[in-house]
This record gives structure tokens, C-alpha cells and sequence, in this order.
């Protein structure tokens, strides 16, 4: 079986490459040298001179307050159009196309958490743009799978234009003395990337019919809840402070409460234990 990863010098990416260097598929990583997935011509021309049977889509644009305003437009197109371009190109050659999204999709009203069957309801461009991209796959292509994930932690990624990892920023600011202000508000799941990644491994080495399926450490927290354990854990005291969103604006609303329940798959380990784990790492 041939793999094509897209987005293999990202979080998400660069784990999947470690986790198929030794399996017995062939697996090819591609990012932004290797592949423009915005240009449509492109995604044709080399995903059919490849012909993977599986593509797994890691690229993303997520700059949520950006994709507010100035980048939109770009958040739309890598988020979204772009999507559309690889599951056409895919149906096209008979690939499997996993793609992931996330919690952003919904608006974070329930209390009760968002299954796979829950109707997403955006409340930033963001989201918005996250949710074009799984309206496109499911439009160009009926043979896929769309991973909601949330809030992934973990080693930071390769590409020099990837988000800083939030546990280092955390452990830096603590380590610089500086004064830490947590939203205690946003309650989701913390998601420790290399256990999305061995259970992305486990799932395509399953039997699993094509749709929609929900992936996150088990439990959840706010913001402020995982920078204290953060802080405990590396046996750190700074000074935080819990606020409220009001109090830390930003350009994008954040859903308040967008704990994705996993109705088809068996519970992930929680959320803490796998940070616990990724400390002792640091």
C-alpha cells in the first residue's frame, strides 16, 4: 500500500512519517516544496503521476485571529477550496482521502459535547473555513475520512512556518518569570500528537467504514486547567492568572464548550496522562 502524508513537516505530519518508517506500507511525505495543494493543476498532475491508495491531508492554515481579518481569504483557500481540489483528484484515482478537521466547527453551546452526527454551526472565519473544507470532501469524493481533532500538543513541528508548540510557550514563560494569563473559559480536549498519530495508524490498519469520525485524549479542560497541570507537572510555581475571554480579547470568537464525543471508536487515554508523559520527554 502506498501513503501519500501532505503536510509532513507539520505537528501532525512529521509523527505520521515516524509511525509508517517502519510498517510495511510505502510511505512519501510531501509539503510545501513538494506540493502547492491551492494549485488545482498541480494536485491533478502529481497525485495521478503517484497514484497513492491512501492520501492523508495534514496541511492546514491555522492562524485563528488572522483568518479573522487579513488572511481569509487564505484561510478559505488552504482550509478549504484546497480540499476540494485533493478529494476530486483522489476520487479520480480511486484514493482513500483522510482529512482532518476540528472542534472551531461548532459554535460551543452544548454542554453535552458535539458527536459525529452533531450539525456544525461556526462562530469564526476560522471555523468557517475548516468547515468549507469538509462541505468540499464530502462534494468530490464518497471514498474518505474526516478526523475532528482539537487542540494538539506535542513536539513541535519542522516547518519553519508552524505554530509554536503552547506547552514550550508556556514552560518559557514560567522559566522567564514572567506574570501567565489563562482563559478559564473554552473547555475542549487537549490532544497529545503522538497518540493521534498511532491511533491514525491503528485506524487505517482497521476495517472502517468511510465518513466522519471524532479523535481527542479523553476529557477535557479549559485553557487555564492544562497550564496549571503544565506547570505541576514540570514542578513549576509562576503566577497565573485565570481571566475570562472578555478579558483577553481577540480578533475570532472561540466556541465555549466544544468537547467532541466519540460515538464509533473506543476512548482514547486522557488528556493529563498524556501530558504527563510529554513532559518527562522535556
Amino acid at each position: 500500500m502506498r501513503l501519500l502524508i501532505i503536510g509532513s513537516q507539520g505537528m501532525l505530519g512529521g509523527q505520521l512519517i515516524k509511525q509508517y518508517a517502519s510498517a510495511p506500507h510505502e510511505a512519501i511525505g510531501w509539503d510545501r516544496p513538494e506540493i502547492d495543494i491551492t494549485d488545482q493543476l498541480q494536485v491533478d498532475t502529481k497525485l495521478h503521476q503517484l497514484k497513492p491508495d491512501i492520501v492523508i491531508n495534514c496541511a492546514a492554515y491555522n492562524n485563528v485571529d488572522k483568518a479573522e481579518g487579513e488572511d481569509y481569504l487564505t484561510a478559505r483557500m488552504i482550509n478549504g477550496h484546497a480540499v476540494g481540489f485533493l478529494a476530486s483528484a483522489c476520487q479520480e484515482i480511486g484514493a482513500t482521502l483522510m482529512h482532518f478537521s476540528t472542534d472551531y466547527v461548532f459554535e460551543g453551546s452544548s454542554v453535552d459535547g458535539y458527536d459525529e452526527a452533531s450539525l456544525p454551526n461556526p462562530v469564526s472565519q476560522y471555523g468557517a473555513s475548516k468547515l468549507l473544507g469538509e462541505q468540499e470532501l464530502q462534494k468530490n469524493t464518497d471514498k474518505f475520512f474526516l478526523i475532528r481533532t482539537t487542540r494538539l500538543f506535542g513536539p513541535p513541528a519542522d516547518s519553519p512556518v508552524a505554530k509554536k508548540s503552547f506547552v514550550e510557550t508556556l514552560l518559557n514563560k514560567a522559566r522567564a518569570g514572567e506574570e501567565i494569563k489563562l482563559v478559564n473559559e473554552e473547555q475542549s480536549s487537549p490532544t497529545y500528537v503522538l497518540d493521534l498519530a498511532t491511533a491514525v495508524k491503528e485506524f487505517l490498519d482497521g476495517e472502517h467504514a468511510h465518513g466522519i469520525y471524532h479523535r481527542t485524549n479523553n476529557g477535557s479542560c479549559t485553557w487555564y486547567d492544562f497550564g496549571m497541570k503544565v506547570f505541576e507537572l514540570a514542578g513549576l510555581t509562576p503566577k497565573v492568572e485565570a481571566i475570562t475571554a472578555a478579558e483577553f480579547p481577540r480578533p475570532a470568537s472561540r466556541p465555549k464548550f466544544s468537547v467532541l464525543v466519540s460515538t464509533k471508536l473506543p476512548p482514547m487515554r486522557r488528556w493529563d496522562e498524556a501530558l504527563a508523559e510529554y513532559i518527562k520527554t522535556l
